[in-house]
């Protein structure tokens, strides 16, 4: 039998030894992998005090009791928002775009409403007047809004 090369010994390798402070280096360096190439990324390191106040957790029976009782627990709770309008599922374009005409068709009925109650105070403060004063008040300049 031929003798075989024991592959457990300590080989020299080709590269040359690297220093203490590479291999901190390559051990802090986290790689990124993106298809074909790795990119180094640098870690962090975390050098300021602790925040944390030792004995300062509640156990599950203590929450559970404060809660029955109405002690707050200082914890922050999220309302849910409703709306009166419903949210569409749009699946297609086209519903989008039917959409968007509904919007723009409840806007104009808004801004006309809008307008005709204010032609209806600035009458009725109008009228207010003339029978106080016997004058008339003249109305306010208002531009006309261009169409976009």
């Amino acid at each position: 039998m031929k003798n075989k090369k024991d592959l457990t010994k300590n080989t020299p390798s080709k590269k040359a030894q690297a220093t203490t402070q590479e291999i901190i280096i390559k051990h802090t360096m986290r790689k990124l992998r993106k298809q074909f190439n790795y990119y180094d990324m640098p870690g962090e390191t975390n050098n300021s005090p602790s925040l944390t106040v030792p004995d300062q957790t509640l156990g599950i029976k203590e929450l559970l009791n404060n809660h029955t009782r109405g002690i707050s627990s200082n914890v922050k709770m999220y309302e849910g928002q409703y709306f009166d309008t419903e949210i569409p599922q749009i699946d297609d374009l086209t519903d989008l775009d039917a959409f968007r005409e509904d919007i723009k068709a409840r806007e104009t009925a808004l801004k006309a409403k809008i307008k005709e109650e204010n032609d209806k105070k600035v009458l009725e403060r109008q009228k207010a007047l003339e029978k106080e004063t016997g004058t008339t008040e003249t109305p306010k300049y208002e531009p006309k809004e261009e169409k976009s």
